[in-house]
């Protein structure tokens, strides 16, 4: 069969599950289907039943244009609990084994998180009680900001009311307000008596110090106590048992690019012991795509006498354990090219969302980690698609440091030809490329591009001294290893170096903006939701103030003037020959448009081809969750800058 390239429109026709959560007796699974509505130009999410032997829809959407999403089996396996926005906000929905599904909250901000008690009769919410407080006259458009933290790429401008903790109990339908903090609660988790809750939360008056540290109520007493220290920053608790707790973290904050470990707190003694002080591996899923919907959980899972987590090596993902007696480390899921996206485990059973390049991920179940695909929802529309497989390439820069790229080669390729090629550079600076189906990718290889794409310094899954190279450097060894790797690159005898364009988003577009203005092998390049001036990024960002600041190794506006304008690429706009394309959005709070339009109207006042493409009610995360139009328009505009330019 004739295999027909990759199309924008194909974005329609998947399907991506993901949040797999298991039955308390493993024989059970719940799971998330997400689709696209055309019409409404929107996502749907549904959760899915898998008996064993048949996938049924459970807890349907009203119309297919609504969400349901989260959903969790309580211990005792009678009862499921799910968030849907089938009411407006995300409220919390309850089913108990019978009839419908009844919503049992009406928050006027819906419902963040859940978590059952240990007995399956409590559920235990994160959200906040209220609305903001509105001091203006009713038609009045005005926001008053007084925090130095003030806005959130996806969010928009924050309204500072707090996340609470709030108890709902089944048997008496009450729900009852059991924190009152000034502060967010999150992330909680309930001891094995449930008698105490761990959650995570940022409890300084300092608006510069943004750590994160785990705290300890007491359900009988109703006090709270923190139990981290002072320095660091901490995360994602769960409970070995009544006595001991496990957490993420690191001892330093902030420490960017930095590697967290796992921690075990005793509550009898007050002492948390690091388990993992000489593991060199990342702990968290770093490798991204732009086709997928998987929130589901990444992080510590305690079965058995082990803690269980995902981690990122190299270009790929795998499910790691840790023993809780010997705190010795195994392999418990995964090998080769692979990315394990989630994960649950229940009683000796285990299902993992698994990708590779080529899918973006299905669902396989399986006990004592020999694992079944149960979930084939894609399969047909790619069997009938040119897909490339990624190639390995090596390198050792001048430098002596080891680098990973992929080359995909195009659909028609031909040894005895010279072929176009894109680089693609991801963001971060600290995540990873790997071996995941990327549609965008697969789209410029179905119309005759090459596509390469490696993981410079920086990058995550190499070591914590890899990622953390470019803290203070950025634009420096960073972009040397990109422009090092593409110039390897263009030596290939089936390369045309005469043909080579490049794209980038985030800090990927930053580097974009960089290589051209410092290098004229690149015919064409399109830069996306990008960075061209940290002096003024600094300022206007969601996180340019904390983020930018503390990666570019602490430089400041008043200090590090020269520095920081240095590894702008604004500064060097006369450099620039290369034809660019800049996508950007205009609700990006991470790198906001004033970013694009600088650099825009900079290149166009020196006469350089440019254009900019501007994406209304998008914000950072256009490729991966804007509107399904947009998304569509974006990628069609990439191709065609290339067609014309490349």
């Amino acid at each position: 069969m004739e295999k027909k390239p990759f199309e924008s429109k194909d974005l329609f026709k998947m399907k991506w599950v993901g949040n797999p959560k298991l039955s308390p007796t493993g024989d059970k699974l719940l799971y998330e289907l997400t689709t696209i509505n055309k019409e409404e130009n929107s996502y749907v999410t549904n959760i899915m039943l898998w008996d064993g032997n048949n996938h049924i829809p459970f807890a349907n959407n009203y119309n297919n244009k609504h969400k349901n999403k989260s959903a969790k089996w309580s211990p005792d396996g009678d009862k499921i609990a799910f968030l849907s926005n089938r009411t407006g906000k995300n409220q919390l929905f309850l089913y108990q084994q019978k009839g419908e599904p009844q919503k049992i909250t009406d928050l006027p901000q819906g419902v963040n998180s859940f978590t059952f008690s240990p007995n399956s009769n409590l559920i235990y919410i994160i959200a906040k009680e209220k609305e903001a407080e509105n001091k203006f006259p009713e038609k009045a458009t005005v926001t008053h900001i007084d925090k130095l933290k003030y806005k959130f790429n996806g969010t928009g401008y924050l309204d500072h009311v707090t996340a609470q903790i709030f108890e709902y109990n089944i048997s008496e339908n009450t729900l009852s307000k059991i924190t009152d903090y000034n502060y967010d609660a999150s992330a909680p988790a309930l001891s094995p008596n449930g008698k105490l809750i761990a959650f995570s939360a940022n409890h300084s008056d300092d608006e510069q110090d943004l750590a994160k540290h785990i705290y300890l109520i007491n359900l009988e007493s109703n006090e709270t106590r923190q139990i981290t220290p002072p320095g660091g920053s901490f995360f994602d608790p769960v409970f070995i048992d009544n006595n001991n707790l496990l957490y993420q973290g690191l001892d330093e904050f902030p420490y960017p690019g930095g590697y967290p470990n796992i921690y075990k707190y005793n509550l009898d003694t007050k002492e948390a012991n690091c388990l993992t002080e000489n593991y060199n591996e990342f702990i968290g899923k770093r490798v991204g795509n732009d086709a997928s919907a998987d929130n589901g959980h990444t992080g510590l899972l305690v079965a058995d006498g082990f803690v269980y987590f995902i981690i990122t090596k190299g270009g790929n993902c795998y499910l790691e354990r840790l023993n809780l007696e010997t705190y010795e480390t195994n392999r418990a899921f995964g090998s080769g090219k692979l990315v394990v996206s989630s994960y649950d485990l229940q009683n000796n059973c285990l299902v993992a969302n698994l990708a590779d390049p080529l899918s973006p991920g299905d669902l396989w179940i399986g006990r004592n980690f020999t694992l079944e695909k149960i979930t084939e929802y894609n399969d047909e529309l790619f069997e009938r698609k040119y897909i490339s497989y990624p190639e390995e390439i090596h390198f050792v820069n001048d430098e002596g440091v080891k680098l990973e790229g992929w080359l995909l080669k195009p659909i028609n390729y031909d040894e005895k030809k010279k072929h176009k090629i894109i680089m693609e550079i991801h963001g971060g600076p600290h995540t990873t490329y790997g071996n995941i189906f990327f549609h965008e990718f697969q789209i410029l290889t179905g119309n005759d591009y090459a596509v390469f794409y490696s993981n410079p310094r920086g990058s995550m899954g190499y070591g914590e001294d890899f990622a953390r190279a470019v803290v203070g450097d950025w634009c420096g060894c960073d972009a040397r290893d990109l422009e090092f790797m593409a110039q390897e690159v263009s030596k290939i005898d089936w390369v045309d170096e005469n043909h080579f364009g490049v794209t980038g988003g985030s800090q990927g577009g930053y580097f974009t903006n960089w290589l051209i203005s410092h290098t004229d092998m690149f015919s064409a390049a399109v830069t996306q939701r990008s960075m061209s001036n940290l002096y003024t990024k600094y300022g206007v960002a969601d996180n340019g103030w904390n983020g930018d600041r503390y990666g570019m190794g602490g430089a400041d506006l008043w200090s590090d003037e020269d520095f920081i304008l240095e590894r702008s690429p604004i500064r060097y706009a006369p450099n620039v020959k290369t034809p660019l394309l800049i996508v950007h959005s205009d609700n990006d709070l991470r790198c906001p448009l004033e970013q694009a339009e600088q650099w825009y109207v900079a290149l166009k006042r020196l006469g350089n081809i440019t254009e900019m493409l501007i994406f209304h009610d998008e914000n950072h995360n256009l490729s991966r969750t804007g509107k399904p139009i947009n998304r569509l328009v974006r990628l069609d505009a990439i191709l065609d800058w290339f067609n014309k330019y490349c």
